[in-house]
């Protein structure tokens, strides 16, 4: 092992101008949504050729807005992938209505349209697909499905804020677009979110649930130098604050310069590691699609490997790298399992997912050098 060599599985490089703008937000005594909320959610609009958008807390709530907005609740069911992070299922929970889970392609961690296609039932009011990494998926087949049974198409695009289909971006497909910028993410704010719609109509509606259904903001209040407002409908807490937001638009001074190097990064997995693909999957890539490279994940092969995904990542730890596991499938979870009488056997290609999926470090602050050792580490553990 070498033991100066230490690559954790993600860390953060904060740009001055995030760092500057806090000072201003701080320095100005005004915390809630402002100026900086505004400007930071235009700027993700254009980002994302997309008109309209609602920058909020986090792409949990995002997400649970985007159902509110679309009248989603009890007795409604909504197609998702148990391959993802939990906040999916807690949105559609949070709302009332029932996840029913489709399983993943086989040679891909995305939503499967067959298996979505077997799911469908009169009471199915949307799908919500994930991209997994900052991959696209299929959106032209799962675009069709909800079009020809006029249910709603929400992206959970947490991890693909760069991320692009058919050389359009998936606000183009989706009727609802989720993005997350927590700190994790290729674009952070700390914590934040934001839905994206073509639909004016949708973000006004999530705009007005995300502050309690208030006609009125703070600010707004502030402005006017009037007390009054009035709550028209239902709504929740959701609004991202002005530190999230100064935070954010301080890191798009370096958004692209940093998906650049996420790229290279990628590329250079790609390259290193193609000799091992009897040994390992490697993250797909259409020439038409962006990949957003939010994670670089592979997948072992067990009929070749005589090791377990735990035990790599043991041994990938003993030479100094962390390694992630993107993800473990919401039907190996406890509190899931029993609560939805969830049988593994019923999704076997994300059951499959589960048990090799191994995330590698990929974050604009690596080196290609750290690439090169991380490659090298995984060579030796494998042949």
């Amino acid at each position: 092992m070498n033991a100066k060599k230490k690559i954790p599985l993600y860390d953060i490089n904060l740009s001055d101008a995030a760092k500057s703008n806090v000072n201003s937000v701080l320095d100005s005594g005004w915390l809630s949504p402002g100026k900086y909320s505004k400007k930071f959610e235009e700027k993700i609009c254009a980002l994302t050729n997309c008109k309209h958008g609602v920058v909020c807390s986090s792409a949990t709530d995002s997400l649970q807005l985007a159902l509110f907005a679309l009248g989603i609740g009890a007795g409604d069911e909504v197609i998702t992938t148990p391959f993802t992070f939990v906040a999916t299922i807690e949105a559609i929970l949070a709302v009332g209505a029932t996840p029913v889970f489709a399983d993943i392609q086989k040679d891909s961690l995305h939503i499967d349209p067959v298996s979505v296609e077997t799911k469908l039932t009169p009471a199915t009011k949307a799908i919500i697909t994930v991209d997994i990494g900052g991959e696209a998926c299929d959106y032209q087949t799962l675009k069709k499905i909800c079009t020809g049974h006029k249910i709603a198409l929400i992206a959970d695009s947490a991890h693909a804020i760069g991320t692009t289909y058919k050389k359009k971006y998936i606000t183009h497909y989706a009727d609802a677009v989720v993005v997350s910028f927590h700190t994790t993410k290729n674009l952070i704010c700390g914590e934040g979110g934001i839905v994206l719609s073509r639909h004016k109509s949708m973000t006004d509606s999530i705009r007005l649930i995300s502050r309690h259904g208030m006609t009125k903001t703070a600010s707004d209040r502030k402005k006017s130098n009037s007390w009054e407002y009035d709550i028209v409908s239902p709504g929740i807490k959701a609004n991202m604050s002005e530190v999230h937001a100064a935070i954010g638009l301080g890191q798009l001074t370096v958004f692209k310069k940093e998906q650049s190097q996420r790229k290279k990064i990628a590329e250079r997995y790609l390259k290193n590691l193609s000799m091992l693909k009897e040994f390992i999957s490697l993250p797909s890539k259409e020439s038409s699609n962006e990949h957003g490279w939010h994670l670089f994940i592979i997948q072992l092969n067990h009929e070749k490997i005589n090791l377990s995904r735990d035990d790599f990542i043991r041994e990938m730890a003993k030479k100094g790298i962390e390694c992630g596991v993107h993800y473990k499938p919401l039907f190996e979870m406890t509190y899931y399992k029993k609560a939805m009488q969830l049988k593994s056997e019923n999704f076997p290609n994300a059951k499959l997912a589960g048990q090799s999926v191994v995330t590698l470090p990929l974050y604009p602050i690596l080196n290609l050098s750290d690439i090169d050792y991380i490659s090298d580490s995984i060579k030796k553990i494998l042949l």
